[in-house]
């Protein structure tokens, strides 16, 4: 069983920002699937497939996303390990990244939260970093622009073709991910 947990805010007002990659990446995945999202008891709401491995040996997935907001993420991810019978090496966690530029992707095994509050919520709750985090570029803010608010922002009208094709690109890599592990992943897409 493979765990995706993309990271965002819940609500119309956050649906199309920058913070929200995580979740546009999995609801993307989703539809790769043919799952349909639904609330659950666990603060989240989840999606679940099948996928056959390169062995044809047939991987369970769940897609959560929390809705706890994002510095609360790590609460509801471990209640949904919990329910599952998951550990942290069946966790991939799916957020958006300010140091890597647009479009860009990046697959990491274990390390700390880089400033990110998502993640960070998910370490202290899990009580370990180790699990993988799939890293996806929205870029510095422009000079003028604090951090908080350039998350919170809408992607530009002439960064979307960019965004539409790295959340392409972040399916077929969390695919590759389940078939053929980590390693291909990295070689693959970084």
């Amino acid at each position: 069983m493979k765990i995706l947990v993309g990271l965002g805010n819940p609500g119309a007002e956050y649906a199309h920002s920058r913070h929200n990659i995580g979740f546009m990446v999995l609801d993307a995945f989703a539809k790769s699937l043919a799952a349909s999202f639904r609330k659950t008891s666990s603060r989240m709401v989840i999606a679940s497939g099948t996928i056959r491995d390169r062995n044809r040996n047939e991987e369970h997935v769940v897609l959560a996303k929390p809705q706890t907001y994002m510095n609360r993420s790590g609460p509801a991810t471990l209640e949904l390990l919990r329910e599952t019978g998951a550990g942290p090496s069946d966790l991939l966690v799916v957020h958006d990244d300010l140091d890597l530029s647009l479009g860009r992707l990046r697959l990491k095994s274990k390390g700390g939260h880089g400033g990110h509050r998502g993640v960070q919520s998910i370490i202290a709750s899990l009580q370990t970093h180790h699990f993988f985090r799939f890293r996806v570029g929205i870029g510095r803010p422009p000079a003028h622009q604090a951090a908080d608010r350039y998350v919170l922002s809408v992607f530009l009208p002439e960064e979307r073709s960019i965004v539409q094709e790295m959340i392409e690109r972040s399916v077929m890599a969390l695919d590759c991910f389940i078939k053929e592990g980590p390693e291909a992943t990295m070689n693959r897409f970084h």
